[in-house]
């Protein structure tokens, strides 16, 4: 894959949901060509250390989806360190992968993993995708 085709988007909303946790960090809607990720795409971050990813994706048949990895990001947007998936896709444990089989929308759900001593620091993310 060329890098010029990833791009990096940070999210657009951050909140702290029910009782200050989980972090809900949200998107979109993000485009390139035609494949959209449709707005709401969500990664949602628990003090645990776990993560998900809920979010629908419209694009031509057979175009596939990548999320090349998510950096975890402090106030001052510096990384402290990235999503890990617990299904790696080609050994890459911060790649995710969804391919819709049609020109309907698809829903592209993931989970990941990260180093829950971050979660004091953590204000933002930056997803690197592209389609």
């Amino acid at each position: 894959m060329d890098p010029s085709v990833i791009v990096a988007t940070a999210n657009t909303a951050a909140e702290r949901l029910a009782g200050g946790t989980p972090w809900a960090f949200t998107w979109g809607p993000l485009v390139r060509g035609s494949c959209t990720m449709l707005a709401g795409a969500r990664w949602t971050l628990f003090p645990d250390g776990t993560a998900t990813f809920d979010g629908t994706v419209a694009g031509e048949p057979g175009r596939t989806w990548v999320i090349w990895h998510v950096d975890l990001l402090d106030a001052h947007g510096t990384i402290l360190g990235s999503l890990a998936t617990e299904h790696p896709v080609e050994g890459d444990w911060r790649k995710f992968v969804t391919t819709p089989g049609s020109v309907r929308p698809h829903r592209f759900r993931a989970r990941a993993n990260f180093a829950a001593g971050l979660w004091d620091d953590l204000a933002s993310l930056r997803m690197h995708w592209s389609c």
